[in-house]
């Protein structure tokens, strides 16, 4: 196996809600999931040069394996945040309602890593995706950046990147389970489009984040990285 590794300094708050979370109590995932980093890069693509690359790059990245390795540290702070939901009955010329809702954001400490197994990649492909990764600057809810660092290969990944069920690897130490969307094998262009009525082809995987928790009280959970 070959593995693209992309190394990032993340920069802002981070938040991604799990996609089975419901929009009034959004509990942020401690890494993005590997749906939400193909979708950036799809929307990169698409800003780089135009909608017909980003079809094409579309055609390989969906089948591809990805996992991150999350930053040392990570601080997860509790809120209560105003939004703007539809009402049930929207009014003539006013079709939101302000209320509540929790949300959760992450403050790390450390660099985030990227890496999706090329082997199956052609050079020019490889290639692509490098570029693609280089000009990714944001994951999770808008606003959460990250500054590229570094790019690199590997033949194996250690014990600080998540472990899917199947992977053969687990890490080390105590871990953190979350369940993480990916693209299924019948996802299509029109299906990752917002505007497209049709439901996502989305495969859910059990996954093992190494973190352990090292201090909590009911504002901030902080999470030390294991492995």
């Amino acid at each position: 196996m070959t593995w693209l590794v992309a190394t990032y300094e993340p920069t802002a708050l981070f938040s991604l809600k799990d996609s089975q979370a419901t929009s009034a109590a959004g509990k942020s995932l401690l890494v993005p999931s590997p749906y939400a980093v193909k979708t950036a890069l799809i929307d990169v693509a698409v800003n780089w040069q135009g909608v017909a690359f980003a079809q094409e790059v579309f055609g390989w990245l969906r089948g591809l394996q990805m996992r991150s390795s999350p930053p040392q540290w990570a601080c997860v702070t509790n809120s209560f945040v105003k939004v703007q939901r539809p009402p049930k009955t929207a009014e003539p010329g006013n079709p939101f309602k302000p209320t509540v809702a929790f949300r959760e954001y992450v403050q790390f400490r450390g660099e985030l890593r990227l890496a999706f197994e090329v082997s199956g990649l052609t050079a020019e492909q490889r290639q692509t995706l490098s570029e693609l990764l280089l000009r990714l600057n944001m994951l999770g809810k808008r606003g959460g950046f990250m500054q590229w660092l570094q790019q690199s290969e590997m033949p194996d990944l250690n014990a600080h990147f998540v472990a899917h069920t199947g992977d053969g690897r687990m890490a080390g130490g105590s871990a953190v389970m979350h369940y993480l969307d990916d693209y299924g094998p019948k996802m299509t262009w029109e299906k990752i489009s917002t505007f497209d009525k049709a439901t996502p082809d989305r495969v859910v995987v059990s996954a093992l984040v190494p973190y352990r928790m090292t201090r909590s009280s009911k504002r901030s959970t902080v999470y030390e990285r294991v492995g």
